[in-house]
């Protein structure tokens, strides 16, 4: 029990210091813009803490932009007292797009894989904030239970994730793009803490995460954990030589299988403690009465074997398979950097864009990348959420991706206001800007609360494209919240009637049946 809650703590300590490196990244946001003092960028509950609980702290210290500088990005890669850190799976799924080394992206994973080396999973059991979202969902399915809801139970093999590992670094490899990113729980899930704290919008990460869930909710438990994640999958491979594991004591062992339901990782810690999918999560331990299971600490013995019989038959053809495997993957990784070269890699340390953008102002904006045909846009708004009846400048930066040479001919911007009912109505009519120093500048005001579209108009290679970008001004009514609250809660009603009638008639039947003497 004590080792769970050290556990739990771990696991809270992580989530609080990704949210802390995210208000520090806000926190130098504003510093940089001089606007500590503004009463009105500081309003609400993200400027009290930034101006009454980080401010004075950091102002206090002798070096503040030291500690800025060295705190900061997510759990995909993060700069931490200024030491970086990146997750395996990041660099070798750059490794595989980029197909160069970049020497520094190698020396931040240095840590993580000495520590996976050592203890084996317990990135996934001790630090991976997705980790517990999932062990959550995984123990709200009793309540499905308690509303009559039977949830599926179908069962996934566990080389799932090793597959997915495989062919999401050759799609990689073949794309030159990173994908993971865009799916790997820890990665989204920093991200979507980042996109809270700065109040910009989360709407796809939290798709992504809530399907998730549901799955593990009403189809299979654990289901991303155990047999999907390509995290998981890298960090067993390498620790599966770990020296610090659960073991069986097999003369205190009673063979009560009280530990195999309760095994976060699927596997039965009886027979497999010692095998790659164990993540040292110990709440095995916490079951067993007889105290059969411990954590060792001892080099692993490579001739021992699970029974006494000559590897020959199936077993042997076994062995000989899970060599080949072992092999295969060290080939793979040795193909993966067979070509080093020198590359590019801060664009994949997970700092967000706010963080290292080229000539833009470091101001208390949100911000809105767009591309058309090659060139890549961003339209910046001060303040982040426009305030109804009051300027806001609306700024755009345009750029050749394959040049790095800033666009220079006009463009024209039209802000409408949508209607749920109606045509949408005209806020500013079509205007035309050229550039001033890199910038096109507009101030439009917008005249209530809701929601606005922008569109941004400019020639790209002999056509006029059309970039719209929503933006929110003000506080909009929660009118479709309240609809779909309302809706959630008579659903909810209907479950809890349901359940409640079911259980009613079950027990009226048992009460005749009792009373007929059957």
């Amino acid at each position: 029990m004590k080792l769970q809650v050290i556990r739990r703590c771990v696991q809270l300590c992580v989530i609080l210091l990704v949210c802390g490196i995210a208000l520090l990244s806000l926190y130098a946001h504003y510093r940089s813009a001089r606007v500590i003092h503004d009463p009105q960028l500081m309003a609400g509950m993200r400027g009290e803490i930034v101006t009454q609980a980080i401010h004075p702290w950091v102002d206090s210290l002798d070096d503040p932009q030291a500690l800025l500088d060295g705190n900061k990005g997510t759990l995909w890669s993060m700069r931490l007292l200024g030491v970086s850190l990146t997750d395996p799976l990041a660099a070798a799924e750059m490794l595989a797009a980029s197909k160069h080394v970049h020497w520094p992206l190698l020396a931040s994973i240095v840590i993580p894989v000495v520590l996976t080396l050592l203890l084996g999973r317990v990135f996934c059991s001790w630090m991976c904030p997705a980790y517990v979202l999932f062990e959550i969902a995984g123990k709200l399915r009793r309540l499905l239970h308690l509303a009559e809801i039977e949830p599926a139970d179908v069962p996934f093999s566990h080389r799932n994730k090793y597959v997915l590992l495989a062919v999401g670094l050759a799609l990689a490899a073949a794309a030159s793009t990173p994908i993971f990113v865009l799916i790997y729980p820890p990665a989204v899930l920093s991200r979507v803490i980042h996109a809270w704290i700065f109040g910009t919008a989360a709407t796809a990460m939290l798709v992504i995460l809530g399907l998730m869930v549901a799955f593990e909710l009403f189809v299979s438990p654990r289901w991303w954990c155990r047999t999907m994640c390509p995290g998981g999958a890298l960090y067993g491979l390498l620790g599966w030589a770990r020296p610090v594991r659960v073991r069986l004591k097999r003369d205190l062992c009673t063979g009560c299988a009280d530990c195999i339901p309760v095994c976060e990782a699927g596997i039965n810690p009886i027979t497999q403690s010692s095998s790659i999918e164990c993540d040292n999560c110990g709440v095995c331990l916490r079951y067993c009465n007889t105290q059969a299971l411990v954590f060792t600490i001892g080099l692993p013995d490579p001739l021992r074997r699970r029974s006494s019989k000559p590897q020959s038959g199936a077993g042997g053809k076994r062995g000989k398979r899970s060599k080949r495997g072992r092999r295969a993957a060290a080939l793979t990784a040795l193909a993966l950097t067979a070509t080093a070269a020198p590359a590019e890699g801060h664009h994949i340390l997970g700092l967000p864009h706010y963080s290292y953008k080229e000539n833009y102002p470091q101001r208390p904006t949100l911000e809105y990348p767009a591309t058309t045909g090659p060139y890549d846009v961003l339209l910046t708004s001060y303040p982040g959420v426009p305030n109804p009846g009051e300027p806001a400048n609306l700024a755009f930066y345009i750029k050749d991706r394959n040049t790095g040479r800033a666009y220079a001919e006009p463009v024209t911007l039209r802000v409408l206001q949508t209607s749920t009912f109606g045509d949408n109505t005209i806020v500013l009519p079509a205007t035309t800007r050229s550039p001033f120093e890199n910038e096109f500048k507009f101030y439009v005001t917008f005249p209530t609360d809701g929601e606005y579209v922008v569109e941004l108009s400019m020639p790209v290679e002999g056509r006029i494209e059309v970039i719209p970008f929503l933006m929110i001004a003000g506080r909009p009514s929660a009118t479709a919240s309240m609809v779909i609250v309302g809706a959630f809660g008579s659903v909810f009603a209907f479950v809890v009637a349901r359940a409640v009638r079911r259980k009613g008639h079950r027990t009226a039947g048992r009460r005749v049946l009792a009373e007929v003497g059957i």
